[in-house]
């Protein structure tokens, strides 16, 4: 007797349960469909009322030191680049102290002489964070220039450049950390996320942060471990180890103001074999330009052209827009 008569029942009730899995999982994805079209209709949550969510969550209490020392966890340093914007930057912290959940970390905030309310928000809450180390400059360095300036005062063997337009999510340190040690060849690693103009963009339809966070959590169990090399990372979120990015000279502070030090490190990383990989399994939101959204469009126009030109300069390339990933 064939192996199905013997287990008919059997075979019959594990039919069964997978027509119903089947049903549910169409019946959800149909919900889902629909769900997102309601959703697209919905006027989005302000930064104020995402603020608000943080503010209410209570942070996390980091572990006594005698604990990180016996840990053997490499040190992280958190670097976070602040010029006014003071609810973008009380987002900002707030989220990573209410979601890294890794405890041997250091946050280093450079703040580029900010003239709104921005650095005495910072004295205060830093007085209430051991781990976070406040560097107000009297002078605005730059993009480049404040994140060298931070990840020199760094004492972690990990940086991670982290805008201050973006929130963290649960985990996402230790995911970016397990990307590195499961390659060594790798030097820089980013994240996925909801807004940026390269392949690292996903869509999303998550309208509040609590369904973010649950969104973020549910890719990083589904991705685990998924990865793909990548042209260049935005500077958003990128992990890199600390020696490697001193020797390679850090970002470029020839571009000012901001934007192609990326695209510049970037190339000097590829130049020199290592890998540059956007990581699957970790998500952070960000709401891009708010950096650069007090500048006039004409403004924002010549200064990309300007640093667009001293990179062709530099490397002797014509610089190729990005293109975003393929989706089905």
């Amino acid at each position: 007797m064939s192996f199905l008569r013997k287990n008919y029942e059997w075979v019959q009730k594990g039919l069964k349960i997978v027509r119903q899995r089947e049903i549910r999982a169409a019946f959800q994805s149909f919900q889902n469909k629909v769900q997102s079209k309601f959703r697209n209709i919905e006027a989005p949550l302000s930064i104020e009322d995402w603020l608000s969510y943080y503010e209410g969550r209570p942070e996390i209490v980091q572990p006594p030191n005698d604990f990180i020392n016996k840990s053997n966890l490499p040190k992280v340093s958190i670097l976070v680049l602040t010029f006014n914007n003071i609810i973008i930057n009380k987002l900002c912290l707030r989220s990573i102290y209410c979601n890294t959940t890794y405890p041997n970390f250091e946050v280093i905030v450079v703040d580029n002489a900010s003239t709104d309310e921005t650095p005495v928000w910072l004295k205060t809450y830093s007085k209430t964070h051991s781990n976070l180390k406040l560097i107000l400059n009297s002078d605005n360095l730059g993009f480049a220039g404040g994140n060298n300036q931070a990840a020199r005062e760094a004492t972690g063997e990990y940086l991670i450049f982290l805008n201050n337009d973006t929130v963290v999510t649960p985990g996402w340190i230790e995911k970016l950390l397990s990307h590195f040690q499961s390659d060594p060849g790798i030097g820089l690693v980013g994240p996925v996320t909801n807004a940026t103009g390269n392949e690292a963009l996903i869509p999303v339809s998550y309208t509040s942060p609590a369904e973010m966070e649950a969104f973020a959590l549910d890719r990083a169990t589904s991705m685990t471990m998924r990865a793909f090399d990548i042209r260049m990372l935005a500077f958003y979120c990128v992990m890199a180890r600390k020696d490697q990015y001193e020797n390679l000279g850090g970002l470029d502070e020839r571009y000012a103001v901001g934007m192609f030090e990326d695209d510049d490190l970037a190339v000097s990383y590829h130049q020199q074999g290592l890998r540059v990989v956007c990581a699957e399994d970790v998500f952070i939101h960000h709401f891009q330009g708010a950096s650069f959204e007090k500048l006039k469009s004409e403004k924002y126009q010549e200064i990309f052209a300007e640093n667009r030109k001293k990179y062709e300069e530099k490397w002797g390339r014509v610089w190729e827009p990005y293109q975003l990933r393929k989706l089905l």
